[in-house]
Formats: C-alpha cells, sequence, structure tokens
C-alpha cells in the first residue's frame, strides 16, 4: 500500500504502523530545533565580543562552513566590533581587517541594500574582496552574506565562506536568514548593553574627576588638576585651557607643552574666524582631523606650539549659559579624535567649567577681601564691624586709638554702648540692604576726653552672615568752631542790638523834624531808616535762630490776615526791588482774609526773607510773583522768581544753617535767611519747601494750618 505523501504525522490510519519521518520533514525539525538552541544561547550573553565569537560558531557548524565574519556597526555606520574564524579558530583583534571588508567588499553591499546575497562563486562575482584565505583554493569560493537587523535598522553582517564552489543553496541562505534575525536583536542587546555599561563607567569617572578638582578652590590647583583628570577621558599630546579676558581669550593653564609655564598668559583674539572663537561663539564642541589644513588654526607666531598639532578638539566651557573659556584636546597625529571622543570631552568640559567658575569666583573674593582688609585696616577713620544686633566684632586700628581701647575690650560690647547719639537720631541699629544710616554722636575717651563725631553706619551683606559697619568720623574741631561761631554771634548780636536800637529811634525823630527839609535829605533818610529795619531783623531772626534751634522760642500767636501780611510785607520790600529793575505781582484770592493764627512778627520776616532772596538772586530786570491761596485747611504762601534756578542735588540742603550754593557769578550769602525761614515755620506746626529746575526759576513756598472759613 503506498502512502500519500501529505500524510501527516507517522501513522497510517487504521493499522496503527508507524510510518517513518521523510527527509525533508525531518530536516525541517533539525532546523527548527538548531534555531531554539541559538536562540536560547544568544539570549543568555550579554558580553558583545563573547556573543560576536558565539553567533560565528554556531553559524558555521550550522551550514558546515569553513570560515566567516561578524562584524557591528555603531549608530554612524561605522564598524564597532568583529570577529573572524578561519582555520578552525575565531580569532580577536581584526577590527582593520574586518573595516576594509565591509568597505570594500560584499558586506558593505549587503548593508547598503539590507539584502542577504548567496555567491556560488566568489571568483566570478565582483562584489567580493579578492583575499586569501587560509585552507581556500584562490578566489574560487562560495558564500552567504546576510545582515543583522534590530529595530527597522542594519547592526551588523554575517558572511560564512566554503572552499567549495555550489556548496551553498537556497535551503542554506534561508538558515542563516534565519539565524541573523535571531542575531541581530541579541546583537543590538549585547550592544545596548555595553553602551550602557561604558556609560555608568564614564559617569562614575565623571563623579571621580568632579570631586578630584572640587577639592580646592586654589585658581593654581584647579587648573592642573583639570588637565591631569583630562587624561582619564581622552589621551593626548597637549592640553589646554583658553579663559575670556576682555576681547581677548588668555591661556590660563597648560599640559603637555615644552614651556607648559612659559606659555601661560599668551593671549589670542577673540574672533569666530579662530576655531576657538567658533567653539565660544557655537558653545558646542568641534573636532578636527587634522586642525593644520584648517582655515582658522592658531598662528605660529601667536603660539609657535600650535605648528605640531593635527587632531584638535575644542569644547566651551559654559557657566549659567555664559561662555567662559575653551577646552583644548591636542594630538600630533591626523584624524586622531572622532565624534565620540568629543562627546565624552564635552561631558568633562560641564565639570570642568563649573571647577573654573568656582575657583575663580574664589580668587576674586580673596582679592577683594585683601583689599577691603587693606582698607579697613588703613582707613584714617576709625571703622567698627558689629553684627546686625549691634554686637562689635571687629575694629580697625583707628578705631581702637580714638576711644582708648584694644581690640579685645572692644569685642562683643554692644555698639550703642560705644557712643551717644544725638537726641533726635532716630533709635535702634536695623537697617536693609543697600540702607545707610547718618547721625550726630558723642563719645568719651578712656582718657576722660569728649569726643564729637559724625556715625555712618551701612550694612554689608557678607557670607554667611551680614554685618555692619560703622564710620566714626571726627567733628571735635568743626563743632569746637560751630560753638564758637555761634557764641561770637551770639555776643556781636547781642551788643548790636542796643545801639541799633538808637539809631532807628534816632532816625525816626529825624524823619519827623526834617519833615520840611528838600527831596533829597528825606530821601537819604528812608534810605537809611529802611537799611537800619533790615539790619534790625537780621539781628532779631538771628537770636530766633538759636532759640528756635533748641526749642526754647516763644511765640506770640494772635489770629491775623495772611493776605494783609503779605501785602505790608511786599510793600517793605518793593523799594530794594524797584532799585533793582525788578517787578513785583501778586497772586491772592480776591475778597478772602486767609485767617491764621500766628506769630505776625516772626511770619513776616519769613516772607520778607524769602523775597529778599528772591531779589538777590534774580538777574535784572526780573520778574517775582507772591502768592497765597487756601488748600483745605491749610494756607498755603510763596514766592515764585525767573532766577537761575537751584538743582536737584542742592534742594535738600539749602535749609540748613550756613549752607551756601557758591553757584558761579551769583552773590554771596550767610546761609541764615532760609534756615530761619524753615525753623520759624516748622515751630508754627508747618511746612515749607522748594520747586525748581535749572535755568526754571524757583519758587519757594510754606503752609500753616488754618481752619475753613465759614
Amino acid at each position: 500500500m503506498t502512502i500519500p505523501a501529505n500524510v501527516p504525522r507517522s501513522r497510517q490510519k487504521g493499522t496503527g504502523t508507524l510510518i517513518p519521518p521523510s527527509p525533508a520533514r525531518e530536516r525541517t525539525r533539525s532546523t527548527l530545533q538548531l534555531l531554539y538552541d541559538i536562540s536560547r544561547e544568544l539570549a543568555a550573553q550579554l558580553d558583545l565580543r563573547r556573543l560576536l565569537q558565539h553567533i560565528l560558531q554556531l553559524t558555521l557548524e550550522s551550514v558546515g562552513a569553513t570560515s566567516g565574519s561578524i562584524l557591528v556597526l555603531n549608530e554612524t555606520g561605522a564598524v564597532q566590533e568583529g570577529a573572524l574564524a578561519f582555520g578552525g579558530k575565531v580569532h580577536d583583534h581584526t577590527a582593520e581587517q574586518l573595516t576594509d571588508t565591509y568597505e570594500r567588499g560584499l558586506a558593505g553591499w549587503v548593508v547598503e541594500r539590507r539584502q542577504a546575497a548567496l555567491v556560488r562563486n566568489t571568483g566570478d562575482d565582483p562584489r567580493w574582496l579578492r583575499r586569501t584565505v587560509p585552507g581556500g583554493d584562490g578566489d574560487s569560493r562560495s558564500a552567504i552574506c546576510v545582515p543583522l537587523q534590530a529595530r527597522e535598522r542594519v547592526v551588523g553582517v554575517l558572511t560564512v565562506v566554503h572552499p567549495q564552489v555550489d556548496h551553498f543553496a537556497e535551503d542554506d541562505l534561508a538558515l542563516l536568514q534565519a539565524i541573523a534575525d535571531q542575531a541581530g536583536i541579541a546583537v543590538e542587546n549585547a550592544r545596548l548593553f555595553l553602551a550602557e555599561q561604558d556609560r555608568r563607567r564614564f559617569a562614575a569617572t565623571l563623579q571621580e574627576i568632579a570631586r578630584a578638582i572640587t577639592a580646592t578652590l586654589d585658581p593654581a590647583l584647579v587648573f592642573p588638576a583639570v588637565l591631569e583628570q583630562l587624561e582619564r577621558v581622552v589621551a593626548f599630546d597637549s592640553a589646554s585651557i583658553l579663559l575670556v579676558e576682555g576681547d581677548d581669550l588668555q591661556l590660563a593653564a597648560a599640559r603637555g607643552f615644552a614651556d607648559n609655564i612659559g606659555v601661560l598668559g599668551r593671549r589670542l583674539p577673540l574672533d569666530e574666524k579662530l576655531l576657538v572663537g567658533r567653539v565660544l561663539a557655537t558653545r558646542q564642541p568641534l573636532v578636527m582631523r587634522d586642525v593644520q589644513a584648517e582655515p582658522g588654526w592658531i598662528l605660529p607666531d601667536t603660539l609657535p606650539e600650535a605648528a605640531q598639532i593635527h587632531g584638535w578638539i575644542g569644547a566651551p566651557l559654559i557657566v549659567r549659559d555664559r561662555a567662559v573659556g575653551v577646552l583644548n584636546v591636542d594630538s600630533r597625529a591626523v584624524g586622531a579624535y572622532r565624534e565620540q571622543d568629543a562627546e565624552d570631552v564635552m561631558a568633562f568640559a560641564d565639570q570642568a567649567a563649573a571647577a573654573v567658575a568656582n575657583a575663580q569666583l574664589f580668587a576674586e573674593t580673596q582679592a577683594a577681601r585683601r583689599r577691603y582688609a587693606t582698607l579697613f585696616e588703613d582707613s584714617v577713620d576709625p571703622v567698627l564691624i558689629t553684627t546686625p544686633e549691634g554686637e562689635v566684632t571687629d575694629a580697625n586700628v583707628a578705631a581702637q586709638e580714638y576711644l582708648g581701647a584694644s581690640l579685645d575690650d572692644l569685642r562683643r560690647r554692644d555698639i550703642r554702648s560705644l557712643h551717644t547719639p544725638k537726641p533726635e537720631t532716630p533709635s535702634g541699629v536695623s537697617l536693609q540692604t543697600g540702607e545707610t544710616l547718618a547721625y550726630e554722636a558723642t563719645a568719651v575717651h578712656r582718657d576722660g576726653r569728649s569726643l564729637a563725631f559724625e556715625v555712618h553706619a551701612k550694612r554689608i551683606d557678607t557670607v554667611p552672615h551680614p554685618t555692619l559697619q560703622w564710620i566714626f568720623r571726627d567733628v571735635s574741631e568743626r563743632a569746637a568752631l560751630d560753638d564758637l561761631r555761634r557764641d561770637l554771634t551770639s555776643m556781636i548780636f547781642h551788643d548790636l542790638r542796643s545801639p541799633l536800637g538808637n539809631i532807628i529811634s534816632s532816625l525816626e525823630m529825624l524823619q519827623v523834624s526834617l519833615a520840611d527839609s528838600d527831596e533829597t535829605t528825606r530821601s537819604v533818610l528812608s534810605i537809611a531808616q529802611r537799611s537800619s529795619r533790615r539790619l534790625s531783623r537780621l539781628i532779631e531772626s538771628l537770636l530766633d535762630l538759636g532759640q528756635l534751634e533748641t526749642g526754647q522760642a516763644v511765640l506770640h500767636k494772635t489770629q491775623a490776615s495772611m493776605s494783609a501780611l503779605i501785602a505790608e510785607a511786599t510793600e517793605e520790600i518793593h523799594p530794594v526791588a524797584e532799585a533793582r529793575g525788578h517787578t513785583i505781582q501778586f497772586s491772592l484770592p480776591k475778597g478772602e482774609l486767609l485767617l491764621v493764627e500766628m506769630d505776625v512778627e516772626m511770619i513776616r520776616r519769613v516772607i520778607v526773607n524769602l523775597l529778599e532772596n528772591a531779589i538777590k538772586y534774580t538777574r535784572s530786570p526780573g520778574r517775582i510773583t507772591v502768592f497765597g491761596r487756601r488748600e483745605a485747611e491749610a494756607i498755603v504762601v510763596g514766592v515764585r522768581d525767573s532766577g537761575p534756578g537751584i538743582a536737584p542735588q542742592d534742594q535738600r540742603a539749602i535749609f540748613e544753617k550756613f549752607a551756601r550754593l557758591g553757584q558761579e557769578g551769583q552773590p554771596k550769602g550767610l546761609g541764615l535767611g532760609l534756615a530761619f525761614c524753615r525753623l520759624a515755620v516748622e515751630a508754627h506746626g508747618g511746612s515749607i519747601w522748594i520747586e525748581s529746575d535749572l535755568g526754571q526759576g524757583s519758587t519757594f513756598a510754606f503752609s500753616l494750618a488754618s481752619p475753613p472759613e465759614s
């Protein structure tokens, strides 16, 4: 009985007799078992080199080949690793030969087309690279070459060879393709595992490098340490660090040069036409096969050693998104570096940049501290340093001598116990960043002498804790001079007051007795009366000034019309204005008296002083306006002139006693009139101010409280 060819399995229906498997079916079963065994063995291997050797050995045994090769491609398509088998052995260190085979032989063709190739006679196939293989018979052989694919990418090429022509058939090609499918995934997994292992090792190396180069902040030690650790990342003949200094790049560190110290300080122009300038501009690493063939390389007259460099990597040093320099890696060999080397150097440069920046910051901080210490100790003014709470932590020599106390005596003392501020000084020592405090104070020297000085306190935000700086500026001589001037002024004006009163009385009697005299006599007499009254006002103002400063002035307040007072003061001063060619205008509300509770005589002198001030400082012919108006529950009085104006920086000081602006071409005064005005207005509970622009004239105004008219 004939058994049909399509009868499955190994039994004949109804007979129970075993049917032997056909040769084709037995071969299929053997192939499947082989692929299963290969898959299992490949999945267990993650060492890429061993995996390639194992794949090659299993494949040769499977198809009966005598020699073969396998190579793995990296992500850029270059040969990364490989293995070669002949003479019954698998050989290592064949990357160069495999690269040649890949670029010039059948393997390259297969990769480019992602297509397997069955060559029955290599002697007739132009794709085959002619090379004598031990054990072969010249160029007549048979071969199979298949691509290893994984994740839609060719990751390698597998080639097997037999010395006999037509040894391999289509079944062998199919088997090799099936093995390649399994091997491609295994190779990719092993390659990824190897890459991950390399990344971990490199990351660990970078961590060790970071610890090594950040162990110190001294630039003299950090820069050499950076270049020393660079050798763990990439091999080089020489290396250097260029740092941005203004419009140049300065060579800050060097290694591998004939004279590492001698080249330091060399400068290169910060030019994007240079390769180093391009690295800074793009903030990307740059790798060159041969810099001598590239435009923009360093000229030998700038750095003679540059003539020996061929292979080169330049990596930017970036700190807080700012390129501060370039790390140079040099080789005397052409093509010494690849893109992967540049990536590794860039990763190292990221660590080095932080170390370089910290070292620079440390050097700048140390220099600033030395400068501050020098200024602190050499200052002619006493300087003390305290905590924000006021506890003394340091004092310069001038402070110790001025206060008559040693540094040990001053430390831990409260700054407030070392001096007595004047009563009007704000209490407390709390200061914010950028805020300053100035006031006058006194102290007692250890020998009993009284010390008078100005205190200037400022907050300094130092690390780790902020401090307060106190400068005591000795004003003892100025205070003594002020006392002398005050006593002398008081004595003079007290002594002048009595005879001046007699002069005024005599002039008034003469005016009565000479009523019928000629016009010239009456005019001269009128001038004498005005001048004497003006001198009397000045004396009264000076005497009141001293009382107002000490808060001892007695105000004789009555309710009076400010409108009438303005008119009287203007009438009194009008002859002086007319003599200088000025015109005086009024601006007063019609029918409103502008009643104010005030010391009439004192406020009259305020208005007269403001008018005299405007007349004195306005060039002839000028225009002066006197105004008064009600604003809510206050009366505002002002004098506006067409003079030169007052600069903003001078407007605060103009109301201080003895303040004199001293503008070129302007008359000089004693600096007492406006000081009296301020003190008199403030004694009434009012305020006084100035509104002025240079070249636009000035307005002096004051306000006094006044109930609204019913």
